[in-house]
């Protein structure tokens, strides 16, 4: 039987045990999946704007901020992370935004929440799209001139 050592796991012939069944596959599925996520050609731009005072006043940080991970090779969004957005806001960002190139994807991203999205914060979440554009617009200039893209 093994010892039990509060500052070394559990042995058995020497051998660290590793968790069986469900959570040791859970385990090395997260282990192959955060490999896999990895993706040195992209770039992540931010964009934020002021929340309403009535929201703010809730919210720590008082601010939107919306997070995309492009592609430089076709200039497409292959991942986004935002703050202070509800679920289902977030939703039709992610369906309107994933896999479409940055210009496009941000403009049917603003015409879907215009249309679909009602809630206080609708203008700050269209107002920090528009400053993803403007950060990607800016990063695309300093890129050209180091040679990057």
């Amino acid at each position: 039987m093994a010892k039990r050592n509060s500052k070394k796991a559990d042995t058995m012939d020497g051998k660290p045990e590793r968790p069986t069944g469900r959570l040791g596959s859970i385990i090395s599925k997260k282990t192959k999946r955060s490999k896999c996520n990895l993706r040195p050609e992209t770039i992540v731009i931010t964009g934020s704007a002021r929340l309403p005072e009535d929201v703010a006043a809730k919210d720590a940080c008082g601010c939107v901020t919306i997070e995309l991970e492009v592609d430089l090779a076709d200039k497409a969004i292959v991942d986004i992370s935002c703050t202070s957005v509800p679920t289902l806001g977030e939703k039709i960002l992610r369906n309107s935004l994933l896999g479409n190139e940055i210009a496009e994807g941000i403009e049917e991203a603003i015409t879907q929440l215009d249309g679909r999205f009602f809630n206080v914060a609708k203008r700050a979440v269209i107002a920090a799209l528009e400053d993803v554009y403007r950060c990607y617009k800016k990063s695309l200039k300093k890129a050209v001139s180091r040679n990057i893209v």
